[in-house]
C-alpha cells in the first residue's frame, strides 16, 4: 500500500493518512480539529514495516479500509514551546 500523508495547516501536530482509493474523499472532507483548516500534502510513502516511527501501519491500513482515512496527532518538537523548569 502507498500512504498519502497530509498535515493540517494550522494544527501542525495533526496528520491524515489515506490511500489512493480514498484520496478524493479526504481532500473534500474537513478532518482537521480547527474548523476551516486545510490539509497540506506531505508526500506519498510505501510501507516500511516496523521501521516507521510516526504511526502504526497496521492500524492505519485497517482504519483506512473502514473509514477512508487515519488521523493521528504527533507530539510537537517545537524547541521553544515552553521554558525548562530550571530556568528563572
Amino acid at each position: 500500500m502507498e500512504f498519502h500523508i497530509f498535515q493540517c495547516s494550522s494544527d501542525q501536530d495533526y496528520f491524515v493518512v489515506t490511500d489512493k482509493a480514498h484520496l478524493d474523499d479526504v481532500k473534500k472532507a474537513s478532518l482537521c480539529p480547527t474548523e476551516g483548516d486545510t490539509l497540506k500534502k506531505i508526500g506519498v510513502f510505501g510501507e516500511m514495516g516496523d521501521e516507521r516511527l510516526a504511526f502504526d501501519e497496521g492500524l492505519a491500513k485497517r482504519t483506512i479500509d473502514e473509514h477512508g482515512f487515519f488521523r493521528f496527532e504527533a507530539k510537537s518538537f517545537d524547541p521553544v514551546a515552553q521554558r525548562p523548569l530550571s530556568m528563572p
